[in-house]
């Protein structure tokens, strides 16, 4: 496995890369190898403000539960929330179903799990709330 790092303005965040697939994103880790600088270029420029997209070829594994979960993160416009009601309402689950599957989320940006809040607050980040604020900073997003 191969990883990489891009620097925003609170902290790192490292991509590892299997046969040229993104399978993992972690928040506050600095890991350096050699991954495609494609990659790296993404995601620089969505933290730097410029892109609002990800594209880059990805590969994950999860429940099919959680897949259909993560794949409707993507549905999420850039600068928009839902609440964890809304998305279970239209998943025909629970809030709390949701939240345990964003929790399991492999690939948080790509899959944006910061885009899902709770009714009265920002609700959780397995990145850690401080990550989550700034995602929300970065992408203008009224709560």
């Amino acid at each position: 496995m191969d990883c990489g790092f891009v620097s925003t303005k609170i902290g790192f965040v490292s991509v590892y890369v299997e046969r040229g697939a993104v399978t993992r994103i972690e928040f506050a880790k600095k890991c350096e190898g050699k991954v495609s600088s494609e990659i790296l270029k993404q995601l620089e420029q969505y933290f730097e403000g410029k892109r609002k997209t990800l594209d880059f070829p990805v590969r994950f594994s999860g429940t099919e539960f959680q897949k259909k979960v993560w794949n409707e993160l993507r549905k999420i416009p850039y600068g928009k929330t839902v609440s964890y009601g809304e998305l279970a309402r239209k998943l025909n689950t629970s809030p709390r179903a949701i939240g345990q599957a964003l929790k399991a989320n492999p690939l948080p940006v790509y899959f944006p799990c910061h885009r899902v809040v709770a009714k009265g607050s920002i609700g959780g980040f397995s990145g850690g709330l401080e990550w989550k604020k700034m995602l929300l900073e970065l992408e203008r997003c009224n709560l």
